[in-house]
């Protein structure tokens, strides 16, 4: 999955467990150079408005504060997608199973585990906020990420459902996975008389859900994501292809 540029730290779950970041240095990296931009950077770099860009700068600037909340990914994202994963409900093997399968791709942290603790941040991939000796922060995250895949792929069926922006999933690269991994990528259609359209509220919350359904049915042979239901979508085989699955409702 994507990240969520909207979060949410205003709870704290006593009873789950959270993990570390696996690549807590190489954020370290990044977030050297982010704590040198001013507000002015940050509003000219990431593209938003003076009030945002000011909240950004007191993320970088306190960062490595003890007071600084802390919450795990999955329940800290806020964004319409997680609103379709809806992690706040999962029992202890749905945990335990997403932790294992699912991924969440970001510019800062390079690769998280869904419940693995966050802080608040702002960094898009195609940004062009990046360490020295790198063009951007997909060559900077590239190895480390399809490294990470690699080794979750090697312990399962080597397919990986991408339900990842193409901001985020541009990081991934085939040559850097192990030989012979499928990519499926997966869209969600709305019918609309006698045409299917993308509408981008519902196909971000769709992504979600699809991840929902898969931890919640423990889902391990990718054919089987294909009974996807949730909120009427059904698999469509004659807009799909072997690694480019469509749903639609």
């Amino acid at each position: 999955m994507s990240p969520a540029k909207r979060m949410n730290f205003n709870a704290q779950e006593e009873n789950i467990k959270t993990t570390p970041p696996v690549f807590s240095r190489k954020t370290g990296e990044v977030l050297e150079v982010c704590r040198k931009l001013s507000e002015t950077d940050i509003a000219e770099k990431m593209k938003v408005n003076r009030e945002i860009a000011q909240q950004v700068y007191g993320y970088f600037q306190s960062f490595n504060s003890r007071t600084i909340p802390l919450r795990a990914a999955a329940l800290a994202y806020d964004g319409i997608a997680y609103k379709g994963l809806n992690a706040h409900d999962f029992n202890k093997e749905e945990v335990l199973f997403a932790q294992k399968h699912l991924s969440i791709l970001s510019g800062l942290y390079g690769a998280l585990k869904p419940f693995d603790r966050i802080k608040p941040y702002r960094l898009e991939f195609a940004r062009k906020i990046q360490p020295k000796g790198y063009k951007d922060l997909y060559e900077f995250w590239q190895n480390e990420v399809n490294q990470y895949l690699s080794g979750k792929l090697a312990k399962d069926e080597k397919v990986i459902i991408n339900v990842a922006s193409k901001e985020y999933s541009s990081v991934l690269s085939k040559k850097l996975l192990p030989e012979k991994t499928r990519i499926v990528e997966i869209s969600f259609l709305q019918q609309e008389g006698n045409e299917f359209k993308q509408i981008v509220v519902h196909s971000k919350k769709a992504r979600g859900l699809m991840a929902r359904f898969i931890i919640k049915n423990r889902l391990n042979v990718a054919e089987d994501v294909k009974a996807f239901d949730y909120e009427d979508y059904f698999y469509y085989p004659q807009l799909s292809s072997e690694n480019k699955w469509v749903f639609v409702r």
